[in-house]
């Protein structure tokens, strides 16, 4: 039996303002500073509207590491079923010179609560914003520019905060994001096959499965079969898919944007990132690479992934945007 799932790309979005709480750094943190070349790491927490419609709150924890004449700042959001720690592991390879700051988003990390449910889309946004903000409301930070790196579902958060709120960021970097949740799902619902006595199947009543996805009951099936058959267990982060769509989200942000986006992508389609970055109004690039995976373009190759990125930023930071090409693709060549 031969399966690919659906789960294991991006969630995003939510619309009020967030505070920010003192800082706190813990001892772990001071024990590196002295790894961080001039660098300091300190811990905060983050208050986050719980949802667009209610005033309630939650707490998120987030990692800062500040450096000593940085250029810039830079909010890096993880993916699905990721945590801070997982972003953490690239901010000094992509982004040595600037101020990085890495939190998780609800029902991932730490502090997790019955509460929180993570939503695919519907209310992530809120923790990108309280993370933006809290580099505009600082002011060490204020006065320089602030970017936003985000993977998979990180990537769409940040594209649903940056529509809501167009002055949260100078720049976006976005790996991997989905089109719509209602294409990722019928993509992995098609994805799933049985083979039988040499014979290949689809799954049984999926037709019927992608006319109500959307249904609490069906969304419990779903996920349900992802856990038994695809050995993906989506139960173990409290979940809850809502319609969102990414594609129409990005044509309300004319900020720079990167698109990256693996060829051999299990999850999202390349047509995805097409739409994508076809609906972006700015100064923008796409690049599909040779990566093998969803997510694997830095690690498929992290020296070219290092430079395109530092080359995007440095651009965007220079101002040198109004005398290049305004939309580019370019295209790993096929490995022979």
């Amino acid at each position: 039996m031969k399966t690919m799932s659906v789960f294991g790309f991006a969630a995003l979005v939510l619309f009020q303002t967030a505070t920010i709480q003192p800082n706190q750094s813990f001892d772990d943190n001071k024990k590196m500073n002295k790894y961080l070349n001039g660098g300091t790491l300190e811990t905060i927490q983050i208050n986050v509207s719980e949802g667009f419609d209610t005033t309630r709150s939650i707490e998120r924890d987030a990692i800062l590491l500040r450096r000593p004449n940085a250029i810039g700042n830079v909010v890096m959001c993880h993916g699905y079923m990721c945590d801070k720690f997982d972003a953490c592991m690239l901010r000094s390879v992509l982004f040595p010179r600037h101020n990085v700051l890495s939190f998780d988003f609800r029902a991932h990390g730490q502090k997790i609560d019955e509460r929180q449910c993570c939503t695919f889309g519907k209310d992530e946004a809120c923790e990108v914003i309280a993370a933006a903000d809290y580099f505009k409301n600082q002011k060490e930070f204020q006065e320089l520019p602030t970017g936003v790196y985000g993977f998979s579902m990180g990537a769409v958060a940040s594209i649903h905060a940056q529509a809501h709120r167009s002055d949260l960021f100078n720049y976006m970097i976005l790996d991997c994001p989905f089109s719509s949740t209602e294409h990722v799902i019928k993509t992995g619902l098609d994805a799933v096959k049985f083979t039988v006595f040499g014979y290949t199947f689809g799954l049984p009543g999926r037709d019927l499965l992608k006319r109500s996805i959307y249904h609490p009951t069906v969304q419990g099936l779903v996920k349900g079969f992802l856990k038994t058959v695809s050995h993906l267990d989506a139960t173990y982060t409290n979940t809850h898919i809502y319609p969102l769509s990414p594609a129409q989200l990005v044509k309300k942000i004319s900020v720079p944007c990167f698109f990256i986006h693996c060829k051999e992508d299990e999850k999202v389609t390349t047509a995805a990132a097409y739409e994508l970055f076809s609906g972006a109004r700015g100064f923008k690039r796409l690049w599909i690479t040779n990566g093998r995976r969803h997510f694997d373009s830095f690690f498929y190759n992290p020296e070219k992934y290092t430079y395109k990125v530092n080359h995007f930023i440095n651009n965007v930071l220079q101002n040198q945007l109004a005398s290049k090409q305004q939309q580019k693709i370019f295209e790993d060549p096929e490995m022979g």
